[in-house]
């Protein structure tokens, strides 16, 4: 295949990923108005699909394809990166919050796991229990 195909192709996809590193341009340059752990995310996005556009660039010289692959590999090893400290980042903001609201009395932030729903009670229960259908009868 030659690398005009490469290149046309990998084009192609860089056009069609554009509901992607469009909205994280735009985080991008909110800056303050969103948080660390999204500017991360969105750092990433625009690193990946900068070096996609980058690599389609590289397969338009006369630039062995061993050379272009290794941008690519480089490109993917940032993105990781990027990812994985965005990801990080985010854990990091949800225990803050958790914390900030069980200091105003509030249990479990909004977007705990144990704060979804009575579904969970079914696995608290012994075996052999039902739900109590009466409130009388569940606070027993």
């Amino acid at each position: 295949m030659s690398h005009g195909v490469l290149a046309l192709g990998v084009t192609v996809v860089c056009l069609a990923g554009n509901v992607w590193y469009l909205p994280a341009c735009v985080d991008l340059r909110a800056g303050g108005d969103r948080p660390h752990s999204r500017r991360a995310g969105a750092a990433a996005v625009v690193a990946g699909w900068g070096c996609a556009a980058l690599t389609a660039l590289l397969l338009l010289t006369p630039v062995p394809l061993v050379a272009v692959a290794g941008v690519a590999a480089s490109g993917a090893t940032a993105v990781a990166g990027l990812a994985i400290g965005a990801w990080l980042l985010r854990g990091r903001e949800r225990r803050e919050m958790e914390a900030c609201m069980a200091a105003f009395g509030h249990g479990r932030g909004p977007g705990s796991r144990r704060s979804r729903g009575p579904h969970r009670e079914a696995h608290r229960r012994p075996a052999g229990k039902r739900a109590a259908s009466d409130p009388a009868e569940r606070e027993r």
